[in-house]
């Protein structure tokens, strides 16, 4: 049987992983991010505020990048940044977390080739 997944990460790395050179990599986190301004169906209430607040990538667990997200950022964030690949390869992780307390988390191998 499946399980339901509510916000799914999608960690991809574009490019072959040669060492010295970039690889884009490319987090896709399918996320509502509600502002608090909407309406709901019944056009009375107000849908509750849920965004992202930290998004966090790492490679080979140091930190190559860390944004704080607002409202202004549309549901399914899609974040893109360009890593250089280190001679022994490594991990890429990215973990986030939302103003609800809700957490995940992904991790990619980079192989170099």
């Amino acid at each position: 049987m499946a399980t339901l997944n509510l916000h799914p990460i999608r960690l991809s790395i574009l490019g072959t992983p040669l060492v010295g050179q970039e690889v884009e990599v490319r987090v896709l986190i399918g996320h509502p991010m509600e502002t608090g301004y909407r309406l709901g169906l019944d056009g009375n209430e107000r849908i509750p505020k849920n965004i992202i607040e930290s998004v966090i990538i790492k490679l080979n667990q140091d930190p190559i990048m860390q944004a704080t997200l607002g409202t202004g950022i549309a549901a399914n964030p899609l974040l893109s940044i360009f890593v250089k690949v280190p001679p022994q390869g490594g991990v890429i992780s990215v973990e986030w977390r939302d103003d609800q307390g809700v957490q995940g988390r992904a991790e990619k191998l980079i192989a170099v080739t």
